[in-house]
């Protein structure tokens, strides 16, 4: 028995010191011994407060690179009430899975407020459908490609989103023709049933030449009709929320906040950061809303440059619910109800209602005109455009021309000359006359453009084209990333434009674009009026970001508007030999 119990003592002796030659092996294989050997020689040296603290910080940065594990998507409500899509990535972190980022996609709204019901009711099932194609595109196909993915990678796998949603639409493509052949042959078989609608052509009216031509009389020989709605990805909004879930996950990981990480994406170094001038919303009008008054579809309050962006908040607070006071007062309590972008919607006739009404508010709440408030109009001229007339409708039954716009346009900027920002003055379509409208009104007014320009995605791509601007509204939404509002920024400023990023109507409470704004060094923002939540919380955030940089001494100011002056290209001067030549002839014809 003795025997037996000396081989089983010899026998567990052997596992033991096998089991110690393993641990050696891998231990040693690891770099175990001597990355302890180094952090504890530097810890003698540093004396932490927290030793194990720091023990757990060295550790970490030798620990494997965090990848995603799991992609969770589902449908929530926007500020409108409307369905969108969010998205949470989780990584595996130090060995353990680990939320760590979320983002919600805001909503694109195509309709104006005053669309027909049953315009209103395709769009809600279009938007339905958008959003459950959305969460099949992130379940079966982004998801997928993204997991074992370092989400610190933003480009890498802002290019991957791209390239599957332009796969998807290939296929989306493709689909419909095959349904559009099959119809249209269904259709030729049986034409009695065919589902396709008559054309008929409408004869061009005639113009007669006669007569003398008053101020908004004249009518362009040709006018341009507005762009077909763009066939998108169904399902697009995938693309804008994998991407900024993927950025606030990245930030999360480097523990630092979200304007950092994406300055670290720009790879720019910047000394110091200004804080983009707001413009809030204050009054909205326009052609969808009461009252003959069109031109102005948003009156916008900027504070006076230098100002603090705390102190310049308070201020147009101020002047907003003083505004909220005056309209009650006047037009009862209806009017004091705001929209999807926090402004009051008073019923109104002339632009000037609204512009005295603010400059009285501004008054009474011990403030100047031009001088602590300025003002910004969003004139959005492709909704009061009238095609069949070709001219824009700027109160009901006025129209006129593109020359009579530049004319109205200036002539309002003389008698408030505290309007600084115009957002879309004309179509696009109008480029000599946008040319026209900057060379007079650049020098004393920023020319913005916003609905004139494409997607960041395609501004990359096809640039400004004829139209140069003092500035471009940026969104990101639907199909357009982080990277891709990086890009679209370097782009503006490569051709000295400045850059304002603007929310929209379907916003959510995600604070990224106050981030992006600032890391972009944008020169505004339009996140709508000091009211509701998701407006507000933007402006706040931007708040936090202000008081971090000067705190870190890392904040300037501008104490004044430099406005992009945008005159029309020097005609290049003629060739020396085309000079003579013409010198030659004339003299050869002389002789």
């Amino acid at each position: 028995m003795a025997t037996s119990m000396s081989r089983a003592s010899e026998r567990s002796a052997r596992d033991i010191f096998d089991t110690k030659q393993r641990a050696v092996k891998f231990y040693k294989e690891n770099g175990v011994p001597q990355k302890l050997e180094d952090i504890l020689n530097s810890m003698f040296y540093e004396n932490p407060p927290d030793v194990y603290g720091r023990l757990s910080e060295y550790f970490e940065t030798l620990s494997k690179t965090p990848i995603i594990s799991k992609i969770v998507t589902r449908e929530i409500l926007d500020s409108k009430g409307q369905p969108t899509v969010q998205t949470d990535i989780y990584c595996i972190v130090k060995g353990l899975e680990k939320f760590l980022g979320s983002s919600t996609a805001s909503s694109y709204n195509s309709l104006p407020e005053n669309a027909p019901q049953e315009k209103k009711e395709v769009d809600d099932k279009e938007r339905q459908d958008n959003i459950n194609a959305a969460i099949e595109h992130i379940q079966t196909h982004l998801a997928p490609a993204l997991i074992n993915r370092d989400p610190c990678q933003q480009q890498v796998i802002d290019n991957l989103i791209l390239e599957l949603a332009n796969t998807l639409k290939q296929e989306q493509d493709e689909k419909q023709r095959i349904e559009q052949e099959k119809a249209a042959a269904e259709a030729e078989a049986d034409p009695s049933n065919s589902s396709l609608p008559s054309v008929k052509e409408t004869p061009a009216k005639s113009v007669s030449p006669k007569g003398k031509k008053k101020i908004g009389s004249a009518k362009s020989s040709m006018v341009i009709p507005e762009e077909p709605k763009e066939e998108l990805l169904i399902g697009c909004s995938a693309v804008c929320s994998m991407s900024q879930a993927v950025l606030m996950t990245g930030a999360a990981l480097k523990k630092c906040q979200p304007y950092e990480y994406i300055i670290g994406l720009t790879s720019e170094v910047v000394e110091k950061y200004e804080i983009p001038t707001p413009m809030l919303n204050v009054m909205n009008s326009g052609r969808a809303a009461a009252g003959k008054q069109n031109v102005i579809k948003e009156l916008l309050l900027i504070p006076k440059p230098g100002t603090s962006l705390k102190k310049g908040l308070k201020q147009m607070q101020y002047v907003f619910n003083q505004v909220g006071k005056m309209l009650t007062a006047k037009q009862g309590v209806s009017a004091n109800f705001v929209n999807d972008m926090g402004g009051y919607c008073p019923t109104v006739d002339k632009p000037e209602q609204l512009l005295d009404t603010v400059q009285e508010a501004i008054t009474n709440v011990g403030l100047t005109t031009g001088e602590d408030v300025f003002f910004g109009i969003n004139c959005a001229a492709h909704e009061i455009f009238d095609m069949d007339k070709a001219k824009y409708e700027v109160t009901s039954g006025v129209m006129k021309t593109c020359d009579d716009m530049i004319e109205f346009y200036g002539d309002l900027i003389n008698r408030y000359p505290a309007i600084i920002a115009l957002i879309d003055p004309l179509r696009k379509h109008e480029i000599e006359g946008w040319g026209k409208l900057c060379e007079r009104l650049s020098e004393k007014c920023f020319i913005i453009g916003d609905y004139v320009y494409p997607r960041p995605e395609r501004l990359i791509q096809e640039g400004f084209g004829e139209l140069h601007s003092s500035a471009v509204s940026l969104k990101l939404q639907r199909l357009t990333t982080v990277s891709d509002m990086l890009h679209a920024a370097q782009v503006a400023k490569d051709e000295k434009t400045l850059v304002m990023i603007s929310d929209v109507a379907g916003a959510s409470s995600d604070t990224i674009l106050a981030d992006l704004a600032v890391s972009i060094r944008a020169k505004f923002v339009k996140f709508g009026a000091p009211s509701r939540g998701e407006r507000v919380a933007q402006y706040n955030r931007l708040i936090q970001i202000s008081e971090a940089l000067e705190e870190q001494d890392r904040l300037t100011t501008s104490e004044a508007f430099n406005f992009p002056v945008l005159k029309p290209p020097e005609p290049e001067p003629e060739p020396d030999n085309a000079i003579q030549e013409e010198d030659g002839t004339s003299n050869g014809q002389a002789s």
